[in-house]
């Protein structure tokens, strides 16, 4: 089975699982009552975040992320290039955060230019739920140092290649999001020819991971 952690669009061929992406503010069905098939991460994204209303977008991840095709809270996270003040960021990252650990579902981290606040945040927190980096383009010494504080890490279709060389297989996952209408098949292959491993031992490790992570199917 190839699974793409983190997209926005569903893959319809039967030997792929797609965890589609989808913000509180803009997710108006009800989670529970959709496509028995269709899987979702919930969250709120920091570009999306509304200082009027993101208390009432959090009650709705909170409440409609107990079906079980919500797989993932999030994305959410921090972003330094963004207009929403920090505080306010930080303030939005912990609720989901307490919601993730309240649920036993992951944490799909959206980071700019904030590892260091994330992973200080991490340490103050201790969560039991696996925190997983999506679409991961920093250097290998930054994959590294979030591999040492317990990440998983998401690689899309553009990445540091020496980055993925330093990312242990047990810490990783894949995900179409950095494009439109992406291959999740491709990726894997062009993935295994990378880090010189067969398509069938990765999907192997990737499910794994999966499980590892708490994302079951």
């Amino acid at each position: 089975m190839f699974v793409d952690i983190h997209t926005h669009n569903i893959c319809k061929e039967k030997d792929v699982v797609s965890i589609l992406h989808r913000d509180a503010n803009e997710f108006h069905c009800h989670c529970g009552m959709d496509l028995q098939h269709t899987f979702y991460s919930l969250g709120l994204h920091p570009w999306k975040i509304k200082e009027y209303s993101w208390s009432k977008d959090i009650d709705f991840i909170e409440k409609n992320s107990i079906f079980n095709n919500v797989k993932a809270i999030g994305e959410c996270g921090l972003d330094k290039l963004c207009d929403i003040p920090m505080q306010l960021q930080e303030k939005v990252f912990i609720a989901q955060i307490l919601i993730s650990e309240k649920l036993c579902k992951p944490l799909i981290i959206h980071c700019v230019k904030a590892f260091d606040e994330i992973i200080a945040i991490k340490k103050d927190f201790c969560p039991r739920q696996a925190w997983i980096i999506h679409s991961f383009r920093g250097k290998p010494q930054q994959a590294e140092q979030l591999i040492k504080h317990g990440f998983f890490l998401s690689f899309g279709t553009k990445f540091n290649e020496n980055s993925l060389l330093a990312t242990p297989l047990e810490r990783l996952f894949l995900e179409t999001d950095d494009v439109e209408n992406g291959n999740i098949k491709e990726h894997y292959k062009n993935i295994a020819e990378t880090v010189d491993v067969s398509v069938d031992e990765l999907v192997l490790q990737i499910d794994r991971n999966l499980k590892l992570s708490g994302i079951l199917f």
